[in-house]
C-alpha cells in the first residue's frame, strides 16, 4: 500500500496544507488541500481519483473536494464517478457545497455527468471502496454531526485513520483493528476537540504493534516511535 499526503496541517497551520491523503493514487482519504493542484503535483491526474471517504464536515477536511469535482466535470473526456463515502449527512453536504462554490448550474452538470456518488455510513458498517474493505468507527470530535475514523484493509495492510478525534473509546477500537495509523496530533499541550502530544505519546506507548503517522499537526514537534508527515511525503506500507 503507497500513501502520499497531500496536505498535513492543522486548520490554520502555517507550515503545511490542510488535511488529504491518497492511497495507491485512486484513493483519498479526506479532501482538505487543494487537490486540482496536489494531485498534479503529486504525479497525478484529477482524474485518476475514484473514490474519497470523509471523516467530517469541517472545511479544512472537505473543501478541496469542489475544486476536484469541477476539473473533473469541466474533462473533455469526463472519468467515471467519484464515490464519495462519509457519515449521515454526507449527500446533502456535498450537493451544498458543490452549489455553494459554484452554482447550481455546475452542480446539475455534475449530476448528469454522473461525476458523483455519495454512499453515507455510520459506525460499525463495512464497506468495499476502491477495492479496500473499509470499517468505519466512531469518533468524538464535534456535536455538530457525526464524526468517523477508518480502518482500511487492503493487500494485508490495516490502516487506521482517525480524522479528527479526541481520546475515545472508539479510537482506541480503531487502533485496537489496524497495524499500521494516521493520527491527528494538532497541539503541544492538550486541548480542546483534538489530539495533543501527550495524548498521542500515551497512544505510541499502549499500542506498541501499531505504527503511527501523525498529521494534521498544528505545530512543528515529533514523537519517539511515530513518523510525522510532512506535505507530499510518500510512504510504503507496511512500515519497516
Amino acid at each position: 500500500m503507497e500513501v502520499t499526503f497531500l496536505g498535513t496541517g492543522a486548520a490554520v497551520a502555517p507550515h503545511a496544507y490542510n488535511v488529504a491523503m491518497v492511497v495507491d493514487g485512486t484513493l483519498l482519504l479526506d479532501a482538505g488541500a487543494p487537490l486540482s493542484v496536489h494531485l498534479p503535483r503529486a504525479g497525478l491526474s484529477v482524474a485518476e481519483p475514484r473514490a474519497v471517504i470523509l471523516t467530517h464536515f469541517h472545511a479544512d477536511h472537505t473543501f478541496g473536494l469542489a475544486s476536484l469535482i469541477l476539473a473533473r466535470v469541466l474533462l473533455e473526456e469526463p472519468p467515471p464517478p467519484l464515490s464519495i463515502v462519509g457519515p449521515t449527512g454526507t449527500r446533502a453536504y456535498v450537493r451544498q457545497l458543490v452549489e455553494f462554490a459554484w452554482g447550481p448550474e455546475m452542480l446539475q452538470a455534475a449530476i448528469a455527468r454522473k461525476q458523483v456518488e455519495v454512499q453515507e455510513v455510520t459506525a460499525g458498517d463495512q464497506v468495499q471502496v476502491d477495492g479496500c474493505a473499509v470499517t468505519a468507527y466512531p469518533m468524538t470530535h464535534t456535536p455538530r454531526f457525526s464524526c468517523l475514523g477508518y480502518v482500511i484493509a487492503k493487500d494485508g495492510v490495516r490502516l487506521g485513520y482517525s480524522g479528527d478525534a479526541e481520546a475515545s473509546a472508539g479510537l482506541e477500537a480503531l487502533l485496537n483493528a489496524c497495524d499500521h495509523a494516521v493520527v491527528e496530533m494538532t497541539y503541544a499541550e492538550p486541548g480542546p476537540m483534538h489530539l495533543s502530544r501527550p495524548e498521542v505519546a500515551s497512544l505510541v506507548e499502549r499500542h506498541p504493534r501499531v505504527k503511527f503517522l501523525l498529521t494534521h499537526l498544528g505545530w512543528d514537534g515529533s514523537i519517539s516511535g511515530a513518523v510525522g508527515a510532512r506535505d507530499f511525503l510518500t510512504v510504503q506500507l507496511p512500515l519497516r
